[in-house]
């Protein structure tokens, strides 16, 4: 953060406390029956919001600070980094999910080869969706404040929707191949970029030991509930992690098994490519 910023910063700072205490208050006044003034807090605290935006948008300005900028700086020092890193996960999730609700292209580099692996990602969904239904209409009976069980069926959609975008996450970042390597990856995490001249060899394989992406005595498995459905070999063991999360531990592997919804095409294509 910059000397610039740091009153912006401050403000804000102090508006999100502000935030929290109106929020707290406004959900004790629903508690006991004072739906009025909880509208009311409501109300001033959507005021508070805009004019605080404003207000430190006016402040950058002044000390001729680009807002835009500002506004990045200011965020980046008022919250946590496990803060922001968790809040572009749900982002990139969410926006995903809308790519693959509008039928949009994988998100791979132009003229290469994608890979999909849709088969076996949404039997957990499903059934998550369904206690989601089974939770929705036992709070709706159960809970006798209507304000309360409108606010829990909301987190449980979110949380439905977010999982959704989890899998929508995998299928809009698949695994591909360029003319040069082929790129695995576990979400938006690029987990290997293999060039084709350290491959050792690529065969089909049908392994169903585990359901998720997984290191395991030298052997990396980037599975659904499916499995794995092709085996990578590389010519020399290298060092691999399954996310970018600074505290998962990297690996030395030396073979690679991915799903893939047509294996015998993925491993054609790929002999083809490696000639």
């Amino acid at each position: 953060m910059t000397t610039a910023t740091a009153p912006g910063a401050n403000c804000v700072r102090a508006l999100l406390g502000l935030m929290a205490t109106l929020a707290v208050t406004a959900a004790g006044a629903a508690a006991v029956g004072r739906q009025d003034v909880s509208l009311v807090l409501g109300l001033f605290e959507a005021d508070v919001v805009w004019i605080g935006i404003l207000a430190v948008s006016v402040l950058l300005h002044v000390r001729g600070v680009p807002v835009l900028d500002g506004w990045r700086d200011i965020v980046q020092s008022v919250t946590p980094r496990p803060v922001r890193r968790a809040v572009a996960a749900e982002v990139g999730c969410l926006v995903s999910l809308a790519r693959v609700s509008l039928r949009r292209p994988p998100l791979i580099p132009s003229g290469a080869e994608a890979f999909p692996a849709r088969e076996g990602t949404l039997a957990i969904t499903l059934a998550f969706g369904v206690v989601t239904l089974v939770e929705v209409a036992v709070l709706h009976l159960v809970l006798p404040w209507p304000t309360l069980s409108v606010a829990l069926t909301l987190i449980s959609v979110y949380g439905l929707l977010l999982l959704l975008g989890v899998i929508a996450s995998r299928w809009d970042h698949p695994h591909y191949a360029t003319s040069m390597s082929l790129v695995l990856r576990n979400g938006t995490h690029v987990v290997a970029d293999i060039p084709y001249r350290d491959i050792s060899f690529i065969v089909p394989v049908r392994d169903g030991t585990v359901v998720a992406p997984t290191i395991a005595d030298g052997i990396a498995r980037l599975a659904t509930m499916n499995g794995c459905q092709v085996a990578v070999g590389l010519a020399s063991p290298r060092r691999i992690a399954l996310t970018a999360n600074g505290r998962d531990r990297s690996s030395v592997v030396h073979e690679i098994r991915f799903a893939a919804d047509d294996a015998p095409e993925v491993v054609s294509a790929l002999d083809a490519r490696r000639r």
